[in-house]
């Protein structure tokens, strides 16, 4: 898949957010913006409000690198599943907002819980299962490729595209089959405003970086020239 990145990327990655390189979290943006809002917006259901969500993921990320830990997985899934808490506190704290609401209104709050819950383990498993699972998915089902296809474009045989195709599948299936997992804890420091970021101090080796980075449009207008500046 175009996102997935190596277990020394993300090493390095982590490491340069943590120097405090502007760069660095573009790059990460650029790779990541595009499944932190469609996230995000599987919560909220509105543009605005997933974009809010987006720029306080980025703004956390930027804020709290040394909170990734590469032993528990890849920083993808750190990120969406990070996507996935804040985009939650921001609905709760959204409908808490309009006061009292009724049992209907509660259940629907839940059911976006558990469907961003669900498309978080999903992306999770699908960027964790071995390379030839995913290209047999990615071809099959993202690209519309038949068996025939699929089997010549990964140099196997029809049978064996079956088998990959039908363990993928099962792999998939657990995200909808794993029990709901109870509300999130909300992140640290993590604000209900739109420029949302820690309060706490920044995760740089040298002190407090006094930069600003904007993060650009390029993505469907989901980063409105939002300038996130690492604490002192």
């Amino acid at each position: 898949m175009a996102n997935d990145t190596s277990p020394r990327w993300d090493r390095k990655m982590q490491q340069r957010l943590a120097r405090g390189e502007a760069a660095a979290l573009g790059e990460l943006y650029d790779r990541f913006a595009s499944l932190v809002h469609s996230l995000a917006h599987r919560v909220l259901d509105d543009d605005e409000a997933a974009d809010a969500a987006t720029r306080e993921v980025f703004s956390y990320v930027w804020e709290n690198p040394h909170a990734f830990d590469p032993r528990e997985g890849p920083m993808r899934s750190w990120i969406a599943a990070l996507t996935q808490r804040i985009a939650t506190g921001r609905l709760r704290r959204r409908q808490r907002g309009h006061g009292p609401y009724s049992p209907e209104q509660a259940e629907l709050v839940e059911e976006k819980v558990r469907a961003a819950s669900t498309a978080a383990r999903a992306d999770y498993i699908v960027t964790s299962m071995p390379a030839s699972l995913r290209a047999a998915l990615e071809l099959a089902y993202f690209q519309r490729r038949d068996y025939r296809q699929t089997a010549e474009r990964l140099g196997v045989t029809e049978d064996e595209a079956r088998r990959r195709l039908r363990l993928g599948l099962q792999l998939l299936s657990s995200a909808m089959t794993q029990p709901t997992a109870p509300p999130p804890p909300e992140v640290d420091g993590a604000g209900s405003s739109d420029g949302a970021g820690s309060s706490g101090g920044g995760a740089g080796s040298s002190g407090g970086v006094g930069l600003s980075h904007g993060l650009g449009s390029a993505h469907g207008g989901v980063g409105t020239a939002h300038g996130l500046e690492r604490r002192q």
